[in-house]
């Protein structure tokens, strides 16, 4: 019913250090990934009190 396939994954046959590579790779994805967590979900800061704001002074003249 079912053949042998040739192509099968064999786990034995990766390199010796393919496994220090991987756990760099996710030991990185995790520390950036718990990064960006933190940042998003800290509560934000404050702004200054005096916040320097644009105003406009127009002279409008009311006719009557």
């Amino acid at each position: 019913m079912t053949t042998r396939n040739q192509n099968s994954l064999h786990f034995g046959k990766l390199g010796k250090g393919r496994g220090w590579k991987d756990l760099f790779v996710v030991t990185f994805l995790v520390v950036v990934l718990g990064a960006f967590v933190a940042q998003i979900s800290s509560s934000p800061t404050k702004a200054p009190a005096h916040s320097p704001v644009a105003a406009a002074a127009s002279a409008t003249t009311a006719h009557g």
